[in-house]
């Protein structure tokens, strides 16, 4: 029973326009207890002098219009009617103008009741947003100037009114009150259901990749014993039979060794977060450690490292995994320029986060690859198997560091990955050099 009660008054309290509905069907509940508190008052109201019998007649007229105006409301709604946010400011400036028009029979900006009137500028803070929630707070304001200036004083309250000059400048404050402290609190309310939808996406996210990397290695375990033994028996028919130089043979062993490197790549491009051995580095001499390493295997092509010449660079990472991803994202950018591209590494500082770019002059993202990022075995070229860059991706997420595919001005694709920094005196100190093996170990790109 009192779970029932409390879901009555359970407002929406996001801004969110979609649910303009529901704030509007809660409005609706919300009107009926007001409607019956007004009614039940009306004894009280004439008994002490409030209201006098000659008020009545118009006192309940206003109650009336309230009342037709939500039945109209709840049939439409029972209908199917959806709701938008200008029907719900066209329903609110209804309850306020209905109230103020109360009030204004009863004693106006002196009768005991007038805070209620303060309650509807919560109610805009919390279901309105932007332009339309200053408006309505416009018309609160307008109603409260009305009722100050055009009141009715029955008996009742003849002989204990404050001087205006106090009064309507302390409604008036209230109300303002009222409305910042709520439309901050709904404000803060939102951003935090959008942060922690975020952070379900990413612990939804990471969990997929682990039910990826668990498939891949159950995979590449199963499939593996009898590919090589397949490329075996045809390697040994071909000696036996005098068949070396057969086409059909020679193709079928070629895709079997094909078969075996997708299967290895993909159990080496799998990253188990809770599993990664992370350290504390400074960022400009590791990469420009791997970009001398990946330079010694690209010798056609040029490959620049650029630096802010800010320290403080501190992040941390997986040194060999973190390295990996870097080559991947070279390659990436030598396989579209070409042999001879010209391939830049750019590491930066940008506020609390270590940024590091890795552009070219190529022939940019393809639309397929954005729109799939974080999804393996997407890939546009021939021969490629679509790891290399769900590696730089997995990475990523896994260590809480963002990567963001963009265009080049004037041509060619940016990497970005964006490493939140290690505040200094918040871990050890970063180790000295670090020795990156020459990349003829790495996933194969694509």
């Amino acid at each position: 029973m009192l779970d029932t009660i409390r879901s009555f008054f359970d407002p929406p309290i996001s801004a969110d326009p979609e649910q303009s509905t529901a704030k509007l069907a809660w409005v609706v509940r919300l009107r009926w207890v007001a409607i019956l508190a007004q009614l039940l008052c009306v004894p009280v109201a004439i008994e002490y002098g409030v209201l006098e019998p000659a008020m009545l007649p118009l006192f309940a007229a206003v109650v009336a219009t309230l009342a037709l105006l939500n039945l109209a409301t709840w049939l439409g709604l029972r209908r199917g009617s959806r709701g938008s946010p200008m029907h719900l400011l066209l329903q609110l400036g209804a309850d306020i103008f209905g109230l103020s028009a109360l009030l204004i029979l009863t004693g106006g900006a002196w009768n005991p009741m007038v805070p209620i009137l303060f309650v509807h500028s919560v109610l805009g803070a919390l279901l309105l947003e932007g332009r339309l929630g200053l408006a309505f707070f416009g018309l609160l304001l307008g109603c409260l100037v009305l009722i100050q200036t055009n009141s009715y004083i029955p008996p009742g309250l003849e002989g204990s009114l404050l001087p205006a000059s106090i009064l309507f400048p302390a409604q008036i404050v209230v109300a303002l009150v009222f409305w910042i402290l709520t439309a901050w609190l709904s404000g803060t309310l939102d951003h935090v259901q959008t942060w922690f939808a975020h952070t379900q996406e990413r612990t939804s996210r990471i969990d997929r990749l682990r039910a990826v990397g668990a498939l891949a290695a159950g995979l590449s375990h199963e499939l593996a014993t009898p590919l090589n033994t397949a490329q075996l028996k045809l390697s040994r028919l071909r000696r036996t039979q005098g068949l070396e130089q057969d086409p059909e043979l020679v193709a079928a062993i070629e895709e079997l060794e094909r078969c075996g490197s997708v299967l290895r790549h993909m159990a080496g491009s799998q990253l188990q977060p809770d599993r990664l051995s992370l350290e504390v580095i400074e960022l400009d001499p590791l990469v420009r450690q791997v970009c001398e390493s990946v330079a010694q295997v690209h010798q056609e092509a040029t490959i620049r490292f650029l630096a802010d010449g800010r320290t403080g660079k501190r992040v941390l990472v997986p040194t060999v995994a973190f390295s990996q991803a870097l080559i991947n994202l070279v390659d990436n950018s030598i396989d579209s320029g070409g042999p001879t591209s010209e391939v830049e590494i750019v590491v930066q500082r940008n506020g609390n986060r270590a940024e590091l770019c890795v552009q070219d002059r190529g022939s940019g993202w393809p639309e397929v690859v954005r729109r799939h990022l974080g999804e393996p075995f997407v890939t546009t070229k021939p021969e490629g198997i679509g790891l290399g860059l769900y590696y730089v991706h997995s990475l990523a997420e896994a260590i809480g560091a963002h990567l963001t595919l963009e265009d080049r001005e004037f041509g060619g694709a940016v990497a970005r990955i964006s490493l939140p920094i290690v505040p200094t005196g918040s871990a050890p100190e970063p180790a000295g050099d670090v020795t990156i093996p020459a990349p003829d170990w790495r996933p194969q790109n694509g």
